[in-house]
């Protein structure tokens, strides 16, 4: 009889021990699916107008949904524009567009920007070469296109990146920015 319960307490060990292999075998496969397949999706798409607030000296994003459907050198027609929140100050602006993949990659896109817009190839933002006064808007680009060089995959969803930065005109923007939009003009 002693040798039954003995047997019958290994046998459930090694059932119970056969069950966790098979969940944590299943887990980490579906775990590295999900990893792999990011598919992020975002209030915004692409092609609708997006206006991104700026308030002094800080940082703003917004992200809208891009399919990896689209080949280098593609014009994507996007229509983004910046509205200064402030009511006393005036804003310098530099903005960023890239895309961002699960793997934690970032690549930089294109874009074609409206008047009083600088691109900056040392550190790939686009300046406003003027300072926005309170509650007034810009238009920052009319289209995105994607990169030369870049490689998207067709089943993967990206998110499309647009980072804005604004500092108070009284700021030392080369000193912070390392570059003055208004003076490199």
């Amino acid at each position: 009889m002693e040798a039954s319960k003995s047997n019958f307490r290994w046998k459930f060990i090694c059932a119970s021990l056969l069950i966790l292999l098979a969940l944590s075998v299943y887990l980490g496969i579906s775990g590295w699916y999900f990893k792999n397949d990011i598919s992020y999706t975002t209030d915004l798409e692409l092609g609708k107008t997006v206006q991104i607030e700026a308030k002094k000296n800080e940082a703003n994003s917004v992200s809208l949904n891009l399919d990896g459907s689209y080949l280098e050198g593609e014009r994507l027609a996007q229509i983004v524009s910046i509205k200064n929140l402030e009511t006393d100050y005036n804003l310098y602006l530099r903005a960023k567009v890239y895309i961002y993949s699960g793997d934690n990659v970032l690549t930089d896109m294109d874009i074609v920007e409206t008047i009083n817009w600088t691109y900056n190839e040392n550190d790939g933002y686009y300046y406003f070469n003027e300072t926005l006064p309170s509650n007034n808007s810009v238009a920052l680009c009319s289209y995105v296109i994607v990169k030369e060089g870049s490689k998207l995959n067709t089943r993967t969803k990206y998110i499309l990146t647009f980072l804005i930065e604004a500092l108070d005109s009284s700021e030392n923007i080369e000193e912070i920015w390392g570059y003055n939009p208004i003076q490199n003009i």
